[in-house]
């Protein structure tokens, strides 16, 4: 051992005197007979060889350990006292780092302190102590060692240190751990697996590469007449199979046992060459669908689902062509049969029906929360409650995904119509319970008299149909009746939709531009852009022509004309020398549905050289709430972050909650003009804006006014913080040679009561349509 596990030093020639007082002492004891002094010396000559011989093991030893072991010693207050290089090495101190220092110094403070507690109390009662530690090197990597403790005792037999000798087993707990992970994971992953297959409607059965049973559904019994307690793990499927031949599980089972045995080998032979699915007709009367497929490992796993509903639907279908499997009512096919059998009944005479088309309000949805499933249990409860609030000698049917339609034979007036139309309102509105979810059932319905508004079923079809279009179109869950003026409408509509797309192709769309000022220094800060559109030499109003673009998809390349065209007016005035500011561009729902919208703007920037900064796009509230909210949240994040901003545009008057705003990155809120016009004469108005200012600056965000007609407007919104201003005080909608006026020269600064005095005064033309 290293000469500091000794107390003490002393030169050889005091050791050899030890020997000889020893065996002096020995001699006046008595014990043995006065040696002689040659006696004496070869004595000490076989006691030095012996302890040569002892420190020369000993020296193997420590040499055996400190080349394999950590060894350290400590005081009995846990100061270091000796560390040898292997302690060194995996510690990362040195020698004189750990000298001098607690043993606390490698403490990693993975144990309670109870740990070390019961360490100290054992060593310090003279026992060993042995455990596994965790410590840190002075790197900070943990490390793991196998530690046996030894008090240390002095020639008074008090303890005055301790010897440590430890083993580096960061390896082996590293292995541990993950094996531990592994096993956690397996046990997972097998709960998880028999969970999900618990949970499947269909049973599930498995059976290893011996044909004995590994795995199934505890839903075995409602799929098998066998008792459950025949299925346990390792039997085969050939005794399961005589089971249930013994049972009588199949329908019309032969008696006979040369014909029984054929069955069994021939359903043998299915299992063991799967492929196609069997049907078989269980003796209780149940229809079950089997299909079985072979694993890469030699596994067969088979799907047990019960298709007697599918089975009896057929049967239903056979015998009744007319009716809708899923509701029991009268399919499309019947009732439009029905309808021109009434309508020949009719002909010449006065209106004495109607006819009713019924379309439910957000059905997708209930499919996609709730499944179809779902949503077949919700059509079937709408037939039911039709067919309870009509009739007897009225037809109800249902002629498409979500539609409904209904005759009312003998309805001479609108009024009486309308009775009916409330009956049915009030009884399809009543919760229906799904699981564990209640839903509303809204509807919209269109109604078209006959024969005044057809003498066909085609017709009337036809014009009952562009009346629920006209319900959905003025805000769903109401009804409306045919005239002549929605055919000529929906005429209209695609007349202008028609001259749209010419108008597109032949580049005929322009843009206005208005102008936009900061409240605070009444300067022009930037323009938002107008579509505008010029056919026949006429300016067709945006509110006719937007709306026909988003019906007809002409929306997108709508937006790409005005977006092009803002983007190079920008460069335009530039090239000039003039700044126009940020430029403000609406932008539809269809557009950023499209997944590579985001590019698209990005390289029309890049065209005509402009930094992303200069774009705002503006969407709407209901822009936010559409149903493809993830390609349009991916679309506007992707703008966002090349430093395009984002404006919420018309703030107030959609249904946007604040989970919108923040998930959707918005960093100006434009409160929509029906709350500015209003602002000095309603008191509500006036809160309204208020808490939308304070609830923007709260979320850092900009606020844009828009309408602002007059000063008083103008001096309220400074006083309460608005951030920009827009509205034909300020300036009207000019075309682009017209927008120089309002950033050739700075706007004069006024006092913070006056609003700006810029130029407003453009052609008549301009005016009227902005």
């Amino acid at each position: 051992m290293n000469e500091r596990f000794s107390s003490s030093r002393r030169p050889r020639s005091a050791k050899k005197l030890e020997v000889v007082q020893m065996m002096l002492k020995e001699t006046h004891q008595g014990n043995v007979d006065s040696p002689s002094a040659s006696e004496v010396r070869s004595r000490i000559q076989v006691s030095a060889k012996k302890y040569k011989e002892i420190k020369n093991e000993l020296c193997g030893y420590k040499d055996a350990l400190n080349n394999n072991t950590i060894v350290s010693t400590t005081n009995r207050h846990g100061i270091i006292t000796y560390a040898n290089d292997q302690f060194c090495k995996i510690s990362g101190y040195s020698g004189e780092e750990l000298i001098k220092s607690k043993m606390s110094i490698v403490n990693s403070g993975y144990h309670p302190r109870e740990f070390f507690v019961n360490m100290w109390a054992t060593i310090s009662s003279g026992r060993t102590w042995r455990d596994e530690i965790c410590n840190r090197t002075k790197q900070g990597e943990i490390y793991w060692v196998d530690t046996t403790i030894v008090p240390r005792r002095n020639f008074l037999g008090k303890i005055d240190g301790y010897i440590s000798i430890r083993h580096d087993i960061t390896a082996h707990k590293q292995t541990e751990f993950e094996l531990k992970i592994a096993l956690e994971r397996k046990k997972s992953a097998t709960k998880l697996l028999q969970e999900t297959i618990n949970t499947i409607s269909n049973d599930i059965i498995a059976f290893d590469a011996e044909d004995n049973l590994i795995q199934f559904s505890h839903t075995i019994g409602k799929f098998h007449i066998i008792e459950a307690k025949h299925f346990c793990k390792e039997v085969s499927f050939e005794n399961l199979l005589r089971v249930s031949v013994e049972n009588n599980l199949c329908m019309n089972l032969s008696e006979d046992l040369k014909e029984r045995e054929a069955y069994i080998e021939h359903r043998l032979k299915q299992h063991r060459n799967p492929g196609h699915p069997i049907i078989q007709q269980w003796s209780d009367g149940r229809w079950i669908h089997i299909q079985e497929r072979r694993s890469k490992a030699g596994f067969t796993v088979g799907v047990y689902t019960d298709i007697s509903d599918i089975k009896k639907a057929e049967e239903t279908i056979k015998i009744q062509a007319e009716k809708d499997s899923l509701t029991g009512l009268t399919n499309r096919n019947a009732f439009i049969g029905q309808l021109t059998r009434t309508l020949g009944d009719r002909k010449g005479a006065k209106p004495s029906g109607a006819l009713i088309l019924i379309d439910l309000d957000h059905f997708k949805d209930v499919n996609d929360t709730l499944g179809h499933d779902a949503g077949d249990r919700f059509l079937i409860e709408i037939g039911h409650r039709l067919s309870q609030v009509l009739r007897k000698t009225d037809t109800v049917a249902r002629i498409g995904g979500d539609e409904f339609a209904v005759i009312l034979p003998n309805i001479n007036t609108i009024g009486e119509a309308e009775k009916t139309l409330e009956k049915i309102r009030s009884k399809l509105s009543k919760f229906i319970t799904l699981g564990h979810r209640t839903i509303p059932p809204g509807c919209s319905m269109g109604v078209s008299f006959y024969p005044a508004d057809g003498r066909t079923s085609k017709d009337l079809l036809k014009n009952a149909d562009m009346a629920l279009y006209q319900a959905k179109a003025e805000g769903r869950g109401i009804w409306s009746f045919f005239n002549p003026e929605m055919k000529r409408r929906v005429e209209q509509r695609q007349a202008t939709a028609d001259a749209l797309r010419e108008a597109l192709a032949n580049n005929e769309i322009e843009i206005a531009v208005q102008t936009q000022v900061e409240f605070q220094t009444n300067r022009h800060i930037g323009f938002e852009v107008l579509a505008r559109w010029k056919h026949q030499g006429c300016y067709i109003s945006p509110a006719e022509f937007i709306p026909v673009a988003e019906e007809s998809g002409l929306i997108i390349p709508l937006g790409h004309a005005v977006l092009d065209q803002a983007l190079a007016m920008v460069r335009t005035m530039r090239d000039k020398g003039i700044d126009p500011g940020r430029i403000a561009v609406n932008v539809a729902a269809d557009q950023l549905k499209q997944q590579d919208f985001a590019q698209t703007v990005l390289s029309i920037l890049e065209q005509y050289g402009l930094e992303a900064g200069v774009l705002e796009i503006e969407v709407t509230e209901n822009v936010l709430l559409d149903r493809s909210g993830d390609q349009i949240s991916s679309s506007l994040e992707d703008l966002h972050r090349q430093g395009v901003r984002i404006a919420l545009d018309d703030f107030g008057t959609g249904h946007a909650s604040l989970i919108h705003m923040k998930k959707f990155p918005v960093d100006c809120i434009k409160i929509d003009q029906s709350f500015v016009r209003e602002i000095m004469t309603e008191f509500d108005d006036a809160i309204i804006v208020h808490a939308i200012i304070n609830l923007a600056h709260n979320l850092g965000m900009n606020v844009v006014a828009e309408g602002i007609e007059t000063q008083e407007q103008f001096d309220l919104l400074l006083q309460k913080g608005c951030d920009v201003a827009q509205g034909y005080l300020l300036g009207f909608p000019v075309a682009p040679h017209d927008a120089l006026s309002f950033c050739a020269e700075p706007a004069e600064i006024l006092p913070p009561t006056s609003a700006p005095r810029m130029k407003r005064a453009v052609s008549a033309e301009t005016f009227l349509t902005g």
